[in-house]
């Protein structure tokens, strides 16, 4: 294999460029709680993209943002990006060509990070790069389906079989049959991962040595497990673009706690836990919403539906809850569900990350910085 190209340049001068705003150029209108709202931040279209005094600055870079430690991640079709999170320049780069893999767009873009590593899974296998520059560290050789769960110095990974990585050297330390391809991206903790079966509705748990905890069947459609706490939260779409229900199961055997029905949970995305509060990001016919739901019994406390089909999954902070949408707009509300602000993108947003100040939003054309405030 031909070793990647890294580049470490902090003074990348094009990478910190902030590009010039557009005047708001129209209005749009949303529905939130039954309350039609008029939205001030609509965008221009033109070569710098959309415009709103709250984007502190953008990049021409397409996948889903990582946040750790001040330092934004991002996997792009064949270069992994770490970036400033404060002014989007560039700590480093690392760059694949199409030569050097079998398939075309063989790289995924959910990547993960520990304290001192980034995986990158791929069709050829797992690659572990130093945070510092983007060297690679280590790689295992099993052709991965899905993304990795980063536990307490393991990295599972969904091959032909369950795979538990040791973070440090590389080395598989057990290996679990799963019995499906068509696994979630893992859940890890510190004593143990739990993943799902996307079509066949398997959710499996094993302990930290390898040994199967306990296996529930949802028989329908399941999304990715969260585990928070002493519970496991799945979504499950028991009619695609319709209906769903979330399931909390007993993290220590996989009783069921309690069940809800829920509009019909958005393919790739998962529960969200945060305090006393499960979101959930949804997909319709002709609108998404996003629910929040209490966490000890499942109960709806509020829900916004957006103009267009879906919801993605939201980021949560002690104040405030962001999300994207299939109508090309970022939304945040106050924990309560009351809409704060929006900001059109001009493209869908998929995925958003929260800092301490700035809001990250990846749509199909750039990442955006917006302020938080």
């Amino acid at each position: 294999m031909i070793p990647p190209r890294t580049r470490a340049d902090r003074s990348d001068a094009e990478s910190a460029r902030i590009e010039s705003q557009c005047p708001v150029s129209r209005r749009t209108a949303l529905r939130s709680l039954g309350v039609l709202l008029a939205g001030g931040t609509a965008g221009c279209i033109g070569g710098s993209g959309p415009s709103s005094d709250r984007i502190r600055w953008r990049k021409r870079i397409r996948g889903q943002p990582l946040l750790d430690d001040g330092t934004l991640y991002m996997m792009g079709r064949l270069t992994l990006h770490a970036l400033s999170a404060t002014d989007g320049s560039k700590r480093w780069t690392t760059e694949y060509s199409e030569g050097d893999f079998d398939q075309r767009l063989c790289l995924r873009s959910d990547i993960a990070v520990d304290g001192r590593r980034v995986y990158v899974p791929g069709c050829d296998g797992l690659r572990a790069l130093r945070r510092s520059d983007g060297e690679r560290s280590w790689f295992v050789d099993a052709p991965l389906r899905q993304g990795v769960g980063v536990g307490d110095g393991r990295v599972y990974a969904n091959a032909e079989d369950l795979l538990a990585v040791d973070a440090e050297a590389g080395d598989v330390v057990w290996r679990a049959d799963t019995g499906g391809d068509r696994l979630t991206r893992p859940a890890a903790t510190a004593d143990g991962v739990v993943f799902t079966n996307r079509v066949d509705g398997v959710v499996t748990a094993f302990d930290v040595d390898g040994e199967r905890r306990w296996r529930y069947r949802t028989d329908t459609e399941t999304r990715g497990p969260t585990v928070a706490g002493d519970t496991v939260y799945v979504a499950t779409s028991t009619e695609p673009g319709l209906a769903g229900r979330l399931l909390a199961l007993n993290r220590a055997d996989g009783a069921v706690r309690w069940a809800v029905e829920t509009p019909s949970p958005k393919r790739g995305t998962r529960p969200v836990v945060d305090g006393d509060t499960v979101y959930l990001g949804c997909s319709g016919r002709e609108h998404g919403t996003l629910v929040a739901l209490d966490r000890s019994d499942g109960a709806e406390r509020w829900s916004f539906t957006d103009e267009n089909s879906t919801v993605y999954e939201p980021a949560v902070t002690d104040r405030m809850v962001y999300a994207g949408s299939n109508d090309n707009h970022v939304y945040a509300f106050s924990r309560d569900g009351e809409l704060r602000w929006q900001v059109e993108t001009d493209s869908v947003v998929g995925s958003v990350v929260a800092g301490e100040e700035l809001l990250y939003a990846a749509n199909n054309e750039r990442l955006f910085a917006i302020d938080r405030s």
